[in-house]
């Protein structure tokens, strides 16, 4: 009875002893599978993190690119503007330029009129004369006022880039070309020339 009694509880000892060993067997097996299963998911975290970081850079190529083909957009509007603005400038330009010389050749009339009166004193001294005196004074007024100066010639030196030479003749006691006569007066619009002055040039008498 005792042997028999001992037998059982060897077996129940022994079938204890394996279902621990099973338990642990198993419970490895369960750390394993856990194991692996962090692995794998940490190598999602992994993939996921690299593909967002991918898609951060694009996002930023994108930005940049659309920040540089604004700044050159808005570069070339102003371009544009500023553009615009100087046709529009050199326009009125030359439509003052169109009037001022107009002006002035109006001008020239008006002085040969008056010159013509030079060797009569009775017209010169009349309330009318004096009348078309002020007249002219007014013009010349109005062109100074628009940026309009005269060219000086009457005794210079002869500039080709100022004067216009209609001819020239030689000239006692002068040791250089330089104007001796002017046909018509020369005029600068600020600092661009608006016309050259007609003139005579005096050269240097050649010895004999």
């Amino acid at each position: 009875m005792q042997e028999e009694e001992m037998k059982e509880g060897n077996e129940a000892a022994s079938k204890g002893s394996e279902d621990i060993a099973e338990n642990n067997s198993n419970a490895e097996a369960s750390n394993e599978e856990q194991k692996e299963s962090c692995e794998c998911c940490e190598n999602n975290d992994e993939d996921e993190i690299s593909i967002l970081k991918k898609r951060i850079e694009e996002l930023e190529n994108e930005v940049s690119d659309m920040k540089d083909k604004y700044m050159r957009a808005m570069a070339e509007s102003e371009n544009i503007r500023k553009r615009t603005a100087k046709e529009k400038i050199d326009g009125i330009k030359r439509a003052n330029k169109g009037l001022l010389l107009s002006l002035i050749n109006f001008m020239d009339n008006f002085e040969r009129a008056l010159k013509s009166f030079d060797n009569d004193e009775t017209i010169k001294g009349s309330e009318y004369y004096k009348g078309v005196e002020l007249i002219h004074k007014q013009f010349i007024d109005f062109l100074t006022d628009n940026g309009v100066s005269e060219i000086e010639a009457l005794g210079e030196e002869f500039d080709p880039n100022l004067h216009e030479a209609l001819t020239m003749l030689e000239v006692p006691d002068i040791d250089k070309e330089q104007v001796v006569e002017v046909y018509a007066k020369g005029y600068k619009l600020n600092d661009e020339l608006l016309r050259t002055a007609k003139v005579v040039v005096g050269k240097p008498k050649k010895t004999e």
